[in-house]
């Protein structure tokens, strides 16, 4: 039997050390459940104000969008367009409604969770399409959303992550608007099969490993790619240019963590900016520990990154053209 390695993450994160996402689809439904009934717990943030709006899909389907919001503001504001991650399978959660919150209230803009449809009912490609027409729906609709249709950043973090970027390779393809950013916490962003060495080292690692990730891709690509491929693994795509600027963070332990590093190289090299931070003593998932060092650093810099974007955005949000 393989001995398990040890990992030296920071203190903070000591007692996450024998957690593991399951791999099982009762256990996930289960967890889905339980996220289900810790966000009813959740306090409503006092500084921003939130509201639930509904997108309907390319298949007439219905979709959630939690929009939070500055509790006041002027005019049209900037815009986070955020998917969540979970594997593809697990929901939104309390996590991901504090952060949202936090930069709602921090960068004066409104950030909007899309609660695209999950695996195993809904494989891969829904919750892409979901994103896409969730950002289209949105820009459509600016004026409702009281957004400003020129600063419109996408971001997510794994599963999330991948989705984003696969919304950045769309929306180019297909000519459709451009985000001012992209924010990528941890993404997945190639195969499984990928030849990184953190796919080789990482497969045992706390909350989220090379097996794990081996699962997800089983149960979220059974009926194939559809010949939308480099959407679900923007690595193996052959051109960057054109695409958003990039802001992707890593985990030190995490299987995913030459994920971020050769996206971020691919993008430079393509000339698209792009700033990488490698959080060191981590594991993925690190940022729920909402009073680590690491997570308050991160939000700080996430917070500058959105500022910056925002302010050097174009007065109309460009078209891929």
């Amino acid at each position: 039997m393989q001995q398990m390695r040890t990992y030296r993450v920071k203190p903070e994160f000591e007692k996450f050390k024998k957690y593991r996402l399951p791999r099982n689809v009762v256990a996930i439904a289960f967890l889905n459940l339980f996220i289900k009934i810790s966000n009813l717990f959740v306090r409503s943030p006092k500084n921003v104000n939130v509201q639930k709006k509904y997108v309907i899909t390319r298949d007439q389907k219905r979709i959630k969008l939690t929009v939070y919001s500055p509790l006041s503001y002027h005019g049209d504001i900037p815009c986070l367009l955020y998917f969540p991650g979970g594997g593809f399978m697990m929901g939104a959660n309390s996590a991901h409604k504090r952060t949202s919150a936090l930069l709602s209230e921090k960068v004066n803009c409104h950030v909007i969770l899309v609660h695209y449809r999950l695996a195993p009912r809904h494989l891969f490609p829904t919750a892409l399409f979901d994103a896409v027409d969730a950002f289209h729906w949105v820009y459509d609709r600016a004026k409702e959303f009281s957004v400003d249709k020129s600063k419109i950043a996408i971001g997510g973090d794994s599963s999330g992550g991948s989705i984003a970027a696969g919304v950045a390779l769309m929306m180019r393809d297909q000519k459709g608007p451009k985000a001012c950013l992209q924010v990528l916490i941890y993404p997945a962003l190639d195969k499984l099969s990928a030849d990184y060495s953190s796919r080789r080292k990482f497969d045992d690692a706390p909350v989220f490993n090379t097996r794990i990730f081996a699962y997800i891709n089983k149960i979220v690509y059974k009926k194939g790619f559809f010949g939308l491929k480099n959407y679900a693994y923007p690595l193996v795509e052959q051109s960057y240019v054109n695409l958003p600027p990039a802001y992707i963070e890593t985990a030190e332990f995490d299987c995913l963590h030459d994920d971020g590093v050769r996206y971020a190289s691919a993008l430079k090299t393509a000339g698209v900016p792009s700033t990488l931070v490698e959080t060191k003593g981590t594991f993925h998932g690190f940022d729920a520990v909402a009073k680590s060092p690491v997570t308050r650093k991160c939000m700080k810099q996430r917070i500058v990154v959105l500022k910056s974007a925002f302010s050097k955005s174009s007065n109309n949000l460009e078209d891929n053209n």
